[in-house]
Formats: C-alpha cells, sequence, structure tokens
C-alpha cells in the first residue's frame, strides 16, 4: 500500500514537472517573438520625431538626478539633434518619460512618453510646454517654471524631467565627453 502511495506521489511530481516546463519554454518563445528592443525602440522614436538617423547611443545613459534621469541619449548621425529620452519624478502618477530634441543647443520638441498622468490635457491647454521650447539650455538652467493650477505635479514631473536633461547636457555634451558617439 504504501508502495502505491510512493507511485502517485511520484506520477504527480513528474506531471506537474512537465507542465513547469512546457509552461516555461511557452512563455521563453512568446517573449523571444513579442520583444521589443528598449534601445532599438529610442532609435526609432527619435529617428520618427526628428527625421534625422540615429545609430549609436552615448556612453553615459542611466544618469541618475535629484528628481529626474536620462534614460537614453544620442546624437544624430548628422550631428544636428541631441535627443533625449529622460524621465521626470514627482507626477502624481509616477515618473513621466519627456523625449526632448535640441537642435544646436536650443530645445525643439518635447513630447511625452510613457506615464501614469492623469492631467496632462490639461498641460497642453494651458500651453505649458511652451516655455520650454526655442529655448537654449542655458536658458533652461534654472527656469523658473509657470506650474499648471490642477495639475501641479505632472507639470513638476515635466520640469524635473526637463532639468535632468540640461543637467546631463551640462556635464557631458557641453564638455564635449559624450558629443561624439560611443
Amino acid at each position: 500500500m504504501a508502495e502505491a502511495k510512493n507511485s502517485a506521489v511520484w506520477k504527480s511530481i513528474l506531471v506537474l514537472a512537465v507542465i513547469a516546463l512546457c509552461s516555461g519554454l511557452l512563455l521563453g518563445f512568446f517573449n523571444m517573438i513579442t520583444y521589443v528592443d528598449p534601445l532599438q525602440s529610442a532609435y526609432d522614436r527619435f529617428a520618427e520625431d526628428t527625421g534625422a538617423s540615429f545609430s549609436e547611443m552615448a556612453d553615459e545613459d542611466g544618469q541618475s538626478y535629484d528628481n529626474g534621469s536620462v534614460i537614453y541619449y544620442a546624437v544624430s548621425d548628422d550631428g544636428e539633434w541631441n535627443a533625449f529620452l529622460v524621465s521626470g519624478s514627482g507626477g502624481y502618477g509616477g515618473d513621466v518619460q519627456v523625449y526632448l530634441y535640441f537642435r544646436g543647443g536650443v530645445l525643439e520638441k518635447l513630447i511625452v512618453g510613457e506615464n501614469g498622468e492623469t492631467f496632462l490635457g490639461n498641460l497642453e491647454s494651458a500651453n505649458y510646454y511652451d516655455q520650454f521650447l526655442g529655448k537654449d539650455v542655458s536658458e533652461l538652467e534654472g527656469l523658473d517654471v509657470d506650474f499648471v493650477s490642477g495639475a501641479t505635479r505632472s507639470s513638476t514631473a515635466i520640469a524635473n524631467a526637463v532639468d535632468a536633461a540640461v543637467q546631463y547636457w551640462n556635464e557631458h555634451v557641453a564638455g564635449g565627453n559624450t558629443n561624439e558617439q560611443a
């Protein structure tokens, strides 16, 4: 009787092991076919937003600052654009990703990326982003930002993202450390 009980236990263990193995293989397969490389995704987004091509990122990606971080930084292949994917902290729904595009040191485009914010529409209707656009990097440093009532935390996250890019620029780009690709 004990032998029959042991046999049933071993059969159950074997069945569970086969199920776990099959599940792992299927998950691995679906991960392979659905995987999106975040670096390639950033290249594609940079190219789509600027019309330029980007083929190499700078060495110092992932630089964190007090209220934000630079996820990716790249210079376009023709050297005309400096592109950032930055994350600003302090948003109501968490961190806010922002794509920033500088041409000749002037912020030409600001596009909000992934976020959990519910009040970003308030920022667009208040023309919040206009206070950053067309400004040289030196003007953005320490900029006295007007926040939008009803979207103060969203405003803060965007300002923190811009500030992180400016800090990165001052530390790495203005000094010439990463103006050339890695």
